[in-house]
């Protein structure tokens, strides 16, 4: 039930990240609304075994990049952010339940796709929880 809770809190601090990273879109990034398919492969550098690739599919848009509007009630600040042409860097810091999780990572943007890394850590008191993601998305169609 441990890796349900901190799989839970990565996918968490996924979403939010999506979240800040495709609200620049602003910025002139090379993105297109949509239904994007992302899948992700995650591997927690600490603990042995692979963890399988998940892919779920989200409706994206500059407005409202995620659907779940959980994600936006978790008190998150935004620690660092970049845009250097289609490539998006940053840091977030967030406090869920009494936990730090600080999430940084590098998404690139190419019309109907996009990919990158998130690093998340999960502060806590018995030791600290690494994750790694290499995420990529592709447009597979218009929103409902």
């Amino acid at each position: 039930m441990k890796g349900d809770a901190m799989l839970k809190s990565f996918f968490t601090a996924l979403s939010l990240s999506t979240a800040f990273i495709l609200a620049s879109s602003a910025w002139g990034l090379d993105f297109q609304a949509g239904r994007y398919e992302i899948t992700s492969s995650i591997s927690m550098p600490d603990m042995p075994g692979a963890m399988p690739q998940t892919t779920i599919t989200k409706c994206l848009t500059a407005q409202d990049p995620v659907p779940d509007q959980s994600a936006a009630s978790e008190n998150c600040k935004i620690e660092h952010m970049k845009t250097t042409g289609n490539t998006v860097t940053w840091k977030v810091e967030c406090q869920q339940k009494g936990q730090t999780t600080k999430t940084s990572g590098k998404m690139t943007y190419a019309g109907d796709r996009f990919e990158g890394l998130i690093d998340t850590v999960m502060v806590q008191p018995h030791g600290n929880v690494t994750m790694k993601a290499t995420v990529k998305g592709r447009r597979v169609g218009d929103c409902p």
